[in-house]
């Protein structure tokens, strides 16, 4: 009376080597989709970096022409990538200003940034 009985095991319980195989197969496809999507993430961070650091070359260099520095060479290399810089000077409506377009090129991506220096007619800056 106080022991109980426990019923034998039917040899259909648990799983079946085909059902376990199934369920690797559907776990390695998960892990493949996974792996694709951490991988286009990097990527397009790593894109990211490259633009940033891209426009901190850019703006170096238009800090450089407005205190009147020469550029720096060979081509500035920031976070491990090397850009490179290409200036170019256009006149404006104002004598004593000169407009720079800046655009620093990378691997990947680069940046543009456009500003203003005054012209040597000028004088220094204040």
């Amino acid at each position: 009376r106080g022991q109980a009985m426990t019923a034998p095991r039917a040899p259909e319980a648990g799983f079946t080597l085909i059902e376990t195989l199934v369920a690797l197969a559907v776990l390695a496809v998960s892990a493949v989709a996974l792996l694709g999507a951490t991988q286009a993430h990097v990527e397009r961070v790593a894109g990211l970096e490259q633009r940033a650091a891209a426009g901190w070359v850019a703006q170096n260099r238009l800090a450089e022409a407005t205190l009147g520095l020469p550029a720096a060479d060979p081509a500035p290399a920031l976070l491990g990538h090397v850009f490179a810089v290409a200036v170019q000077a256009e006149p404006t409506t104002d004598p004593d200003l000169q407009k720079l377009v800046i655009t620093a090129t990378g691997d990947r991506s680069g940046a543009r940034l456009t500003g203003f220096v005054l012209t040597d007619a000028a004088g220094p800056a204040p």
